[in-house]
């Protein structure tokens, strides 16, 4: 690997770590205004453990702050995904 694709990497990594903190954050805040009971209700649907009943019924009752929860997890999964992916080409790669 040449040192512009290593300087590109590294500048990738502390781009997504930035937003990764930026995001837990926005989680902390958005739990705290939703509350530990929601927050519960909210991971079970994000984890697919509701019936698809209950998932039709919750989808109904979501506001803003639930869909924006659920969109700051789904995001910080995918960067954080990509963040591993950084560090394995970072571990393959001879220096």
């Amino acid at each position: 690997m040449n040192a512009q694709d290593r300087e590109f990497l590294n500048d990738m990594a502390i781009q997504l770590d930035e937003a990764i903190k930026k995001l837990a954050i926005e989680e902390l805040t958005i739990t705290e205004k939703l509350g530990k009971s929601r927050v519960e209700e909210l991971m079970e649907f994000w984890e697919l453990k509701l019936s698809e009943e209950d998932e039709r019924y919750f989808r109904r009752t979501m506001d803003h702050w639930d869909k924006d929860l659920i969109r700051i997890w789904s995001r910080t999964k995918k960067l954080r995904l990509t963040r591993v992916q950084v560090g394995h080409t970072f571990m393959k790669s001879p220096l």
